[in-house]
């Protein structure tokens, strides 16, 4: 019989940062799992993005992973080209990932950019790529299309990637889906959108629908989903959604990180603004063939994206850096 779980509550003074300055402030998480580890043996531990410092130079402790999931370095480095980091952002980033992936047993993350990147900084060749899931939708429900062309784009919408994505495409290329599809919608969904998205729903044509209670619903209404994502790093869960819907998704390089795609999801990749306004008015003016698409995407996701996948990776993972330690 395995341990029963165990919830330990830590209050904390500082908020939770994926890249954190150990001091003083963490000293109480720090202390909790000494204490922890004084009392029962662990064969591995996984550590979330910012808990990794925990391990540092610590004899005693089991062989860790870190579940990082995105590389941060990289984040922060394509973020340099619109000020949305500093260079001693970056250099910091690179800091401590580097000692994470150099100390700890394994590093996992979800796209093989993030993985790229994490063994260039810390010439470490002990990083797994374990692609992000999706729970798909039993059927891609067509029935549900909105009567109008309609075009989703969904996320956390104050966040700067998607912010970014989301006002680019409505500036740049939604003027010219609208000049040949006069009555097209673009219904931009998610959480907490910020001022400057929810200022596009004063453009033609576009919905800002905040806080939605369901999104596979929402998702079901597009004819089409799109991902023109130029910053970020890490799996873009709004194409695996939108996939998970049964909607085919355009989508910029970037957007595909992390991701499987056929060769007929790569034919709907795009990096320039017009190409990826001709692909998302090739889909809404044929109906056969992007309800072709969107069928084959739900069973893609059912195939190469579950979660009980990933979820054994992680699983296999600590299993392999667990027995290294007990065999030795």
């Amino acid at each position: 019989m395995g341990h029963p779980h165990e919830v330990i509550n830590v209050a904390l003074s500082r908020p939770w940062t994926p890249v954190p300055s150990f001091d003083g402030e963490y000293r109480p998480i720090h202390d909790a799992v000494s204490a922890l580890l004084a009392r029962r043996h662990f064969h591995a531990a996984l550590l979330w993005p910012g808990m990794e410092f925990l391990a540092f130079g610590r004899d005693g402790f089991p062989p860790a992973v870190a579940d990082r999931i995105d590389c941060g370095t990289l984040e922060r480095f394509r973020a340099l080209r619109h000020s949305k980091a500093t260079v001693g952002e970056v250099v910091r980033s690179a800091m401590y990932e580097r000692r994470l992936a150099r100390e700890l047993a394994a590093t996992a993350v979800v796209g093989r950019d993030d993985a790229r990147i994490f063994m260039r900084i810390s010439g470490s060749k002990k990083v797994a790529i374990v692609p992000n899931g999706v729970i798909p939708q039993e059927d891609p429900r067509f029935e549900a299309e909105n009567q109008r062309p309609t075009v989703a784009f969904t996320g956390t919408l104050n966040y700067y990637v998607n912010d970014d994505a989301v006002t680019h495409f409505a500036r740049e290329v939604w003027p010219d889906i609208r000049r040949s599809v006069p009555d097209a919608r673009l219904l931009i969904a998610g959480r907490t959108p910020s001022r400057r998205v929810l200022g596009l729903a004063e453009s033609a044509g576009v919905e800002v629908r905040a806080e939605v209670a369901d999104m596979a619903r929402v998702l079901q209404e597009a004819w089409v989903a799109i991902a023109p994502i130029r910053l970020g790093t890490g799996v873009k869960t709004k194409v695996l959604e939108a996939w998970a819907a049964g909607r085919p998704v355009v989508m910029t390089p970037l957007a595909t990180n992390g991701l499987e795609l056929s060769k007929e999801m790569r034919a709907f990749v795009a990096r320039r603004p017009k190409t990826f306004g001709a692909l998302v008015l090739q889909l809404l003016s044929d109906q056969r063939l992007r309800q072709s698409l969107g069928s084959a995407a739900l069973n893609w996701v059912r195939a190469k994206h579950s979660w009980q996948e990933s979820a054994g990776a992680l699983s296999r993972l600590l299993l392999a850096v667990g027995g290294e330690r007990d065999s030795h």
